[in-house]
C-alpha cells in the first residue's frame, strides 16, 4: 500500500464540520491523535527555531479558524473560490480543483500543478506539514493548507491567495516565484497583508504576535537568498527574531501612548470652596 493509503485515517472526506459551522470554503481533517502526535513531534526543530510551539501542531483551534473565516468574508470579493484545508489530506479533491482552476492557464497547471500535487500526495502535509514544509498556498489549485494553530500564519497564507487574486496573469505570477527575488516579494506581500488586516480589525494581541513569527519566517527566505550556504536560513531566522521583537516592542509602546491620550485625565480638585445656598 502507498503512503497515501497509510494516512487515509487522517483524511477528512465525510467528517462533520467542527468549529464555525458549515462553510463551503473551509474543510477540516478528521482528528486522528496517533498521526497528529507524530506530525507534531516531527515539527519540533522548527518550533525551536521559530520559538513558537503552535507551529505545525496539527490542532487548529476554533478561535484561529474564526479569524481566518472572518478574513475570507471581509475579502470575499477577491477570494470567493479559495478553499482552506485545515489539517486535511485530500489530494483527490485537489486534483479536481487543478482541472477546474480557470484562474491559471492550463500549461502552468499541467506542469507545475501536477508536480505540486504529486509532492502533496507522496509527502502529505497531514504528516509532514511543519517539518518538511510549512503551511502553504497552492496557486495551481487555489487551495490553502493550514497545519499550525497560529492566526498570523493562517492569515499569511490567505494573504497569498489575496495577492494572487489581484494579478491578471496568475500562472505567470506563480512561475515568477522560481526567481528568488520574486519569491521574496510575494512573501512580503502576504506578510504585510496579514499584519495590515490585524491592524485594520484592531486585533492588537495577534498583531504583536504576528511580528514575532512572520518576521523570522521571512528572515528564513532572506537568509537563504543572501547567503548561498547550507542552513543559511538559520541566521536569517535569528535576525528576523530580533527585528520582529523590536517591531512588537515599538508597537506596544505606541499603543500605550495612544491609550494614554485616549483616556480622560482626572481633573485636579477645585481650590475654591463650594458655597451653600
Amino acid at each position: 500500500m502507498s503512503l497515501c493509503c497509510a494516512v487515509t485515517l487522517g483524511c477528512a472526506t465525510a467528517t462533520p464540520y467542527v468549529g464555525q459551522g458549515p462553510h463551503s470554503q473551509f474543510e477540516r481533517g478528521q482528528p486522528f491523535p496517533p498521526l497528529d502526535v507524530v506530525a507534531n513531534i516531527l515539527s519540533i526543530p522548527w518550533k525551536i527555531l521559530f520559538l513558537e510551539w503552535r507551529y505545525g501542531n496539527h490542532e487548529i483551534s476554533p478561535r484561529t479558524e474564526a479569524l481566518l473565516l472572518r478574513y475570507v468574508e471581509d475579502r470575499q470579493l477577491d477570494v470567493t473560490d479559495t478553499v482552506v484545508r485545515i489539517n486535511q489530506y485530500a489530494p483527490h479533491k485537489d486534483f479536481k480543483r487543478l482541472l477546474t482552476n480557470r484562474r491559471v492557464a492550463w500549461p502552468y497547471r499541467l506542469i507545475f500543478g501536477s508536480i505540486s500535487l504529486l509532492f502533496e500526495t507522496l509527502l502529505p502535509g497531514r504528516l509532514f506539514g511543519g517539518s518538511l514544509y510549512s503551511d502553504y498556498y497552492d496557486p495551481w489549485t487555489n487551495t490553502i493548507h493550514i497545519f499550525s494553530d497560529h492566526p498570523a500564519i493562517g492569515l499569511h497564507e490567505l494573504g497569498h491567495a489575496y495577492d494572487f487574486s489581484q494579478q491578471p496573469y496568475q500562472g505567470s505570477y506563480g512561475f515568477a516565484r522560481q526567481v528568488f527575488i520574486f519569491a521574496l516579494h510575494q512573501e512580503w506581500q502576504a506578510t504585510d497583508e496579514a499584519i495590515s488586516y490585524l491592524v485594520e480589525i484592531g486585533d492588537r494581541r495577534n498583531e504583536l504576535r504576528a511580528y514575532k513569527i512572520l518576521y523570522p519566517a521571512y528572515g528564513s527566505y532572506l537568509g537563504s537568498f543572501l547567503i548561498p550556504l547550507p542552513f543559511a536560513f538559520v541566521p536569517g531566522i535569528l535576525v528576523g527574531h530580533l527585528v520582529g521583537r523590536a517591531k512588537a516592542a515599538a508597537r506596544t509602546q505606541f499603543y500605550r501612548e495612544l491609550d494614554a491620550q485616549m483616556t480622560p485625565q482626572s481633573s485636579s480638585p477645585s481650590l475654591i470652596p463650594s458655597t451653600v445656598p
